[in-house]
C-alpha cells in the first residue's frame, strides 16, 4: 500500500509586509498554495492513505481563512475517498483542556480521522483488504506524558501494517530540535524495524533517520534557516520492502546570501557590494537576507537603507543584516504607527543577548496569538 506523508504546513502563519491584491499577507497565501499542491498531487496520485504529522495550523486560534482553507482541502480528500489521518501539534495544541482544539471543526468529514485528545491512541482502518494500525501520539500537555504515551506503542499483532504518527523532536539528537518552549521529544527507540513505518513531524527539514523512519519536513520555508532546504512530502510503499520517495513541491524562492566581508570597505565600496548582488541575486518575486560581516558601527549606522530598499523593491521581502543585528529596511507608510510586532523586532535588534534567532522567532508568535485572541488581523504596510 501507498502512503503520502507530510507535516508542518503552519496554515495561518503570515510574516513580512508585502499583501496580495486581494489584501492577503503574501506569505500566508504562499503557505496556502503550498498546502493545496499537496493535495493537489494526492488526487492525482491516489495514495492508499494521507497522514499528516502535525502543526497543521501555525497557531491555537487559527484565522477563519486559514480554518476555511484547510476544510476545504481535507474535503476534497474526504469526497475522493481517500482517508487521512492528522495528528495536532505543538503550535495548534492549547495549553489547558477546556480551551478546546480547533481539530474539532474536522470531527464529521468523512474519512478524515483527526487526533487531538492530548494522549496516544489508535486509529483502526481497513486499506485496500489491510488492517493497518496508525499509532497517533499527538502534542500531549506535558513532556512527561508525552514520553509515558510513546512507551505504550507497541504493534499491534491484528494488523497486517502498523504505522506510527507523531510529532517531535527525536530525543538525544540536538540537530532536530526547533527549540520551542513546548517542544516534546521521540525516544531513539521508536526508530525501530519493528514498525512498518514511522511518520515523523516538527523538523522542518525533510530528513530520513532510518530504513523505515522520516521527518518529512514542512511544506514551505519559514525562516532563513530553511532557504536552502527543498519543501514537499514523502511517498512511500509499505507492506514489503519499504520504498520511498520525496515529492517536491513549488514555493517561493528564499535567498540567505553568504556573509560578505566588509573589513576594510569604505562606506561606498559597502554600497557598491550590496548593489552587485541585486545582479547576482534577481531579487524579483523573493525573499532575500544579506548580510554584511566586519562592518564598523559607524559604518552600519550610515548604511543608505533608503537606496538599498529601492534597489530590492521587486523582491517580496529583503532584509540587511550587519554582524548580530538585522536592519528593516521597508518602510512604514506616511501616517500609519508601527505593529508592536515591528517595533518588538526593532527593540531586539539593539539587544546582545544569546540565541537572539529563537528569542525573536517565540516574541512574534506570542504577538500573533495575542492579535488572534483578541480576534484583530492585522494588515502589513
Amino acid at each position: 500500500m501507498r502512503l503520502l506523508h507530510l507535516a508542518d504546513t503552519h496554515l495561518g502563519y503570515s510574516a513580512y509586509r508585502r499583501v496580495t491584491e486581494e489584501g492577503v499577507n503574501q506569505r500566508e497565501a504562499d503557505v496556502y498554495e503550498s498546502f493545496r499542491s499537496c493535495i493537489d498531487y494526492a488526487l492525482k496520485s491516489k495514495p492508499d492513505l494521507v497522514l499528516h504529522a502535525g502543526d497543521l495550523f501555525d497557531s491555537v486560534r487559527p484565522t477563519n481563512r486559514a480554518i476555511s482553507v484547510a476544510v476545504e482541502q481535507l474535503l476534497r480528500l474526504s469526497e475522493a475517498g481517500i482517508p487521512c489521518v492528522v495528528i495536532s501539534g505543538n503550535h495548534e495544541t492549547p495549553r489547558l483542556r477546556e480551551t478546546g482544539n480547533i481539530f474539532r471543526v474536522f470531527d464529521h468529514l468523512k474519512g478524515v480521522y483527526p487526533v487531538y485528545g492530548n494522549r496516544y491512541e489508535v486509529v483502526a482502518l481497513d486499506v485496500c483488504g489491510k488492517r493497518v494500525a496508525v499509532h497517533c501520539v499527538p502534542q500531549c500537555l506535558s513532556r512527561e506524558v508525552f514520553e509515558e504515551d510513546m512507551r505504550l506503542v507497541v504493534p499491534r499483532a491484528d494488523a497486517d501494517v502498523n504505522v506510527v504518527l507523531a510529532h517531535g523532536a527525536v530525543k538525544g539528537i540536538a540537530e532536530f530540535r526547533m527549540n520551542e518552549c513546548n517542544e516534546q521529544y521521540v525516544p531513539v527507540e521508536m526508530l525501530s524495524d519493528q514498525f512498518d513505518y514511522v511518520a515523523l513531524g516538527h523538523y522542518h527539514r525533510f530528513t530520513r533517520l532510518g530504513e523505515n523512519a522520516f521527518y518529512a519536513g514542512s511544506t514551505e520555508r519559514f525562516s532563513f534557516t530553511e532557504a536552502g532546504d527543498e519543501k514537499g512530502m514523502l511517498e512511500v510503499e509499505v507492506g514489503g520492502r519499504l520504498a520511498s520517495k520525496f515529492v517536491p513541491v513549488v514555493t517561493r524562492a528564499m535567498v540567505d546570501v553568504p556573509v560578505i566581508a566588509c573589513e576594510g570597505l569604505s562606506l561606498e565600496e559597502v554600497h557598491r557590494v550590496v548593489r552587485e548582488q541585486v545582479g547576482v541575486v534577481d531579487p524579483a518575486g523573493k525573499i532575500v537576507r544579506v548580510s554584511l560581516g566586519g562592518l564598523p558601527g559607524h559604518l552600519a549606522r550610515s548604511l543608505d537603507t533608503r537606496g538599498m530598499r529601492e534597489l530590492w523593491k521587486s523582491a517580496v521581502h529583503f532584509e540587511l543584516k550587519v554582524g548580530a543585528e538585522k536592519l528593516a529596511v521597508e518602510p512604514v507608510a506616511a501616517g500609519v504607527g508601527s505593529s508592536l510586532a515591528v517595533e518588538f523586532e526593532r527593540f531586539m535588534a539593539g539587544q546582545s543577548v544569546a540565541e537572539k534567532d529563537v528569542l525573536v522567532s517565540l516574541g512574534l508568535r506570542y504577538l500573533r496569538v495575542a492579535d488572534e485572541t483578541e480576534d484583530v488581523e492585522e494588515v502589513s504596510v
